[in-house]
Formats: structure tokens, sequence, C-alpha cells
């Protein structure tokens, strides 16, 4: 069984590994948001940097994490088996995707943005963008190109 998950996942690198965080995402999770360890949050595992780690992404819940326009999204990078936070941005909503197209290494991501549809995030070298709901619209090429990471 191990052997058909490693196969399926080098096969597939965009495809939800787990429903369970591995316990470094969970440890990662709760050390930024200093809170308790049963902190509710969806995650996909993907490589969105093309070093065939997995990295992965965090939609948190909760009054502390969540308002009117979304909740908070944390992107991860995975190193020597710990993760690393990469990015944070506030206000995303499902679905999020994942674009074959990079920038700066990364790949780009498509969130659904309150009031204005699914957008783009870009890596801009450092992190992605904080605010989805001041960035371009996805088109609809781009979100049929697109690999869904969180629904």
């Amino acid at each position: 069984m191990k052997r058909i998950v490693a196969i399926v996942c080098t096969l597939f690198p965009l495809a939800v590994v787990a429903q369970t965080a591995p316990p470094a995402l969970a440890m990662a999770v709760r050390t930024f948001t200093g809170g308790p360890e049963n902190q509710a949050f969806r995650h996909s595992i993907v490589d969105l940097n093309g070093d065939r780690s997995s990295d992965a992404l965090v939609l948190l819940s909760g009054p502390n994490w969540c308002g009117s326009g979304g909740c908070t999204l944390l992107v991860f990078r995975q190193v020597h088996g710990k993760f690393e936070l990469t990015s944070r941005s506030t206000v995303a909503q499902i679905p999020i995707r994942v674009l074959p197209e990079a920038s700066h290494g990364w790949k780009t991501l498509i969130v659904y943005s309150k009031g204005r549809g699914n957008v783009l995030l870009r890596f801009d070298g450092s992190r992605y963008p904080l605010n989805p709901s001041l960035q371009p619209l996805a088109t609809k090429r781009q979100i049929e190109a697109s690999t869904m990471a969180l629904d």
C-alpha cells in the first residue's frame, strides 16, 4: 500500500496526500497560532516550489482566524522534515487551486475572494500577497488548467 501511495504522490504531486495533518505540520500550525493543539484547520500537501518536498497549504478556521471576508491561508515549506512558514494571506476562501505556472519558482495559487471571485496569488520572491481581494481575477482558462487543493 505504501508503494501505491508513493507512486501516486510521484505521478500526481498536487493530490491531497492525507486527511490527518502530519505531526510536523500540526506543530507548525500550533506554533504559528500560539493556540491549543485542537486549532481547527484544513490542509493540502503539495509541492509548490518544485523541490520534490511536500509543502503545505493550510486554511485556518475559527473566530480568531476568520472574518466576514474569509480565513487566514498559510503556506508552509517543508525543510528537513519540518514545516517552515513561507507566507500568510488573509480573507481567503475555498476553493483553493494550484496552477502549473510559477512565479519566482513557486506555483501560482487561485483562491476564492468574497465579492470578487477566483483571484490569482503569485509569489513575489518572498511571499504570496497578503490580501487576495486586491489581486487580479483568474481567467476561465487558468481555472481549467489548475488542480484543486482545497474545496
